[in-house]
Protein backbone atom coordinates (compact mmCIF):
# COMPACT_ATOMS: atom_id res chain seq x y z
CA UNK A 1 0.00 0.00 0.00
CA UNK A 2 1.63 2.95 -0.79
CA UNK A 3 2.17 6.41 1.32
CA UNK A 4 -0.08 9.60 0.63
CA UNK A 5 2.40 12.85 1.59
CA UNK A 6 1.36 13.28 4.84
CA UNK A 7 2.02 9.79 5.99
CA UNK A 8 5.63 10.21 3.87
CA UNK A 9 5.81 13.39 6.32
CA UNK A 10 4.98 11.42 9.32
CA UNK A 11 7.49 8.75 9.02
CA UNK A 12 10.18 8.89 11.57
CA UNK A 13 8.86 12.36 13.21
CA UNK A 14 9.46 12.99 16.95
CA UNK A 15 6.58 11.71 19.52
CA UNK A 16 5.96 15.38 20.69
CA UNK A 17 4.81 16.34 16.76
CA UNK A 18 0.86 15.22 16.59
CA UNK A 19 -0.35 12.95 14.33
CA UNK A 20 -1.57 14.27 10.42
CA UNK A 21 -5.28 15.22 10.49
CA UNK A 22 -6.20 12.12 8.78
CA UNK A 23 -4.55 9.61 11.35
CA UNK A 24 -6.98 8.46 13.46
CA UNK A 25 -6.29 6.80 16.73
CA UNK A 26 -7.49 3.22 17.01
CA UNK A 27 -6.57 2.70 20.36
CA UNK A 28 -3.33 0.43 22.25
CA UNK A 29 -1.46 -2.60 21.28
CA UNK A 30 1.43 -4.26 22.29
CA UNK A 31 3.97 -5.48 20.31
CA UNK A 32 6.08 -9.01 19.82
CA UNK A 33 8.64 -7.10 22.31
CA UNK A 34 6.24 -6.63 25.14
CA UNK A 35 6.25 -2.86 24.15
CA UNK A 36 2.36 -1.19 24.46
CA UNK A 37 2.27 2.03 21.75
CA UNK A 38 -0.34 3.75 20.37
CA UNK A 39 -2.03 3.01 17.12
CA UNK A 40 -3.05 5.21 14.51
CA UNK A 41 -4.57 4.55 10.59
CA UNK A 42 -4.54 6.98 7.94
CA UNK A 43 -8.27 7.62 6.81
CA UNK A 44 -6.94 8.67 3.14
CA UNK A 45 -3.95 5.88 2.18
CA UNK A 46 -5.04 3.14 5.09
CA UNK A 47 -1.68 2.76 6.76
CA UNK A 48 -1.50 1.82 10.33
CA UNK A 49 1.08 4.21 11.91
CA UNK A 50 2.88 3.26 15.44
CA UNK A 51 3.58 5.82 18.07
CA UNK A 52 6.72 4.09 20.15
CA UNK A 53 10.20 4.36 21.62
CA UNK A 54 13.03 1.95 19.92
CA UNK A 55 13.77 0.85 23.63
CA UNK A 56 12.42 1.87 27.13
CA UNK A 57 15.05 4.99 27.59
CA UNK A 58 14.44 6.49 23.89
CA UNK A 59 11.97 9.07 22.73
CA UNK A 60 8.88 8.38 21.05
CA UNK A 61 8.87 8.64 17.23
CA UNK A 62 6.16 7.79 14.85
CA UNK A 63 6.66 4.39 12.64
CA UNK A 64 4.79 2.41 10.30
CA UNK A 65 3.41 -0.39 11.99
CA UNK A 66 5.10 -3.20 9.53
CA UNK A 67 8.29 -1.51 10.69
CA UNK A 68 7.98 -3.29 14.20
CA UNK A 69 8.13 -7.23 14.41
CA UNK A 70 4.56 -8.70 15.44
CA UNK A 71 2.69 -5.66 14.58
CA UNK A 72 2.24 -5.30 10.41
Amino acid sequence: MSLCALCMAQIDRPGHFPPHARLVKRGQVRTAAGQNVFAYRCEDCGNAFLLTAAHEDAPDRWVLAGDIAGTG
